[in-house]
C-alpha cells in the first residue's frame, strides 16, 4: 500500500515566521562547573565528581575522547594519547574508564546495556588490516570487556546497525561499501553467528524495526528513482517487502522506537515544519503552527502507558541559529511545545536517557568541553554542568542502559585499566 500525502505536503512549506526564544543568560554569575578528576583517578575506577547533586537516575553517560598523558622518559616527556570510554554516573557522579581504549563512534546500544556496536580506525582494531585508509565496525562486551571485529570497509562507507526487539545479542547492520554489492547481515553477537538476509538491493539505509514476534524493518525502498524518501517493510527472515509508504516534498524522516510512526521534516533553507505517519491506519498528519530552525530530532519512547493524549508522540529537537542553540520538547499530537534549555553557545553532542527523563549534551570546545545533564521533567530544577578536563576531540557522547548486577559487585567494578 502506497500513501500519497502530495495533498497535505504543500501545507508543510507554508513557513511561518519563528518564534524567538529568549536565550539563557550562559551560566552568567553561577561558579564554574566541577571537574572531572585527574586521569589517574579515573582510570583506577574509584574517581568522583566532586560538588556534584545527585539526580534520581539509573543510566550510564558515555564519552569517547582524546586523554593526553605525559610520561616521563630517560630522553624527556613522551605524550601518550588515549580515547577511552568513560562513564559517568548522573545519580551520584561516580566516573570511570570501562574500555581502555575504544577510539569509535558508537553507532548502536542493545536496551539492556549488554552490547556497543561502534566505528573506528582500522589502525586502533586488533586483528583488522591497520590500513588508514579503512574503518572498522566492531562490538564491545559491556559485561566482559571483549572487544570484537565486525566488519572491515573503506572510509566513506555508511555502516548501519539496529539491534532486535526481542534478542538483544542479535543486531542487524548493512556497510553500505562503496563501488560494492552490500547485504543486510544478522549477527549473534553472543553466539558469533551470522547469516544474509535475503533482501534485493545494494544500498540500504535501516530506519528502524517494528516490534513483532517474526521482525519487520523499515528501510529504503530499492525500487525507487525519486529524491524523496519513499519507506518500506522488510520483513526479516523471508526477505519479501510490503507496505511502501511515499513522503514527496520530505527532506529526512525518522521512525519512532517502536516503528508505529515516521516523523516527516519537511525544509525551506534553514527553516522546517514537521508532521508525522502513523502506520496503524495509514495515516499523515500535519504539526500546525510549528517552525523550526535548523532541527535535529529526537524520538522519545514513551508508546505505553500514556497519561496524557499523544503522549506517545513525543520528540525532542535541537536547534541551531546563528546565535544559539536551543533544545525543545514537542508533542507531535497537540503541536505543544517546551523550551528545555536555551543558551548562547553551540552543542556538540546530544542525548535521550534510555527511560526519557534526562536530556544531556556536550558543548562544542577543543578543550575542556562542558557536560549538561537537564531533566525533562518541569517540575525538577535541578541542572548538572560538569567540565571534562583534560578531553579533547570527543567523537561521541550518549545514554546508555547499565548491564544486570553480577555476583560480587557492579558492572563497574570491573573497569579496564590503562
Amino acid at each position: 500500500m502506497r500513501f500519497l500525502s502530495r495533498a497535505l505536503l504543500p501545507f508543510m512549506l507554508l513557513i511561518l515566521a519563528s518564534t524567538v526564544v529568549p536565550a539563557q543568560d550562559d551560566q552568567a554569575g553561577e561558579p564554574d562547573p566541577p571537574k572531572i578528576p585527574s586521569l589517574e583517578e579515573v582510570q583506577s575506577g574509584k574517581a568522583a565528581i566532586a560538588q556534584y547533586i545527585p539526580m534520581d537516575y539509573s543510566f550510564q553517560i558515555g564519552v569517547i575522547g582524546t586523554f593526553v598523558k605525559e610520561i616521563s622518559t630517560e630522553t624527556g616527556s613522551v605524550s601518550q594519547v588515549k580515547s577511552p570510554l568513560i562513564l559517568i554516573n548522573p545519580a551520584n557522579g561516580g566516573i570511570g574508564v570501562y574500555a581502555k581504549n575504544f577510539p569509535a563512534r558508537i553507532v548502536a546500544n542493545s536496551l539492556n546495556g549488554d552490547w556497543v556496536v561502534g566505528i573506528a580506525p582500522s589502525s586502533a582494531v586488533p586483528g583488522s588490516s591497520g590500513s588508514s585508509s579503512r574503518e572498522a565496525a566492531v562490538s564491545l562486551n559491556m559485561k566482559a570487556g571483549d572487544l570484537n571485529l565486525i566488519s572491515e570497509f573503506p572510509l566513506h562507507s555508511n555502516f548501519q546497525a539496529v539491534f532486535d526487539n526481542n534478542d538483544e545479542n542479535v543486531v542487524y547492520y548493512c556497510v553500505n561499501e562503496p563501488a560494492q554489492v552490500n547485504q543486510i547481515i544478522g549477527l549473534n553477537l553472543k553466539k558469533d553467528e551470522q547469516g544474509k538476509i535475503p533482501a534485493e538491493g545494494n544500498r540500504f539505509n535501516l530506519y528502524g524495526l517494528r516490534p513483532e514476534k517474526d521482525p519487520q524493518m523499515w528501510i529504503n525502498d530499492q525500487q525507487a528513482t525519486v529524491s524523496y524518501p519513499v519507506l518500506t517493510l522488510l520483513d526479516m527472515k523471508a526477505g519479501t517487502t510490503s507496505n511502501t509508504v511515499e513522503f514527496p516534498g520530505a527532506d529526512k524522516v525518522l521512525v519512532s522506537p517502536n516503528g508505529e510512526h515516521v516523523l516527516v521534516v519537511v525544509s525551506n533553507r534553514a527553516e522546517s515544519s514537521v508532521g508525522y505517519y502513523t502506520f496503524a491506519d495509514n495515516s499523515f498528519h500535519q504539526v500546525p503552527g510549528l517552525v523550526l530552525v535548523k532541527p535535529e530530532f529526537k524520538w522519545l519512547d514513551l508508546e505505553t502507558n500514556e497519561k496524557e493524549p499523544g503522549q506517545g508522540l513525543q520528540v525532542i529537537a535541537r536547534e541551531s541559529t546563528t546565535t544559539e542553540d536551543r533544545f525543545r520538547l514537542i508533542n507531535l499530537a497537540t503541536g505543544q511545545s517546551r523550551v528545555l534549555f536555551s543558551a548562547r553557545f553551540k552543542v556538540a553532542f546530544w542525548d535521550v536517557s534510555p527511560n526519557n527523563d534526562a536530556l544531556v549534551f556536550v558543548t562544542e570546545s577543543n578543550n575542556d568541553p562542558v557536560l549538561f545533564v537537564v531533566p525533562l521533567d518541569p517540575m525538577e530544577k535541578t541542572i548538572n554542568r560538569i567540565q571534562l578536563s583534560g578531553v579533547t576531540d570527543i567523537t561521541w557522547l550518549g545514554c546508555l542502559n547499565t548491564p544486570p548486577k553480577k555476583t560480587g559487585g557492579g558492572w563497574l567494578d570491573n573497569l579496564l585499566p590503562f
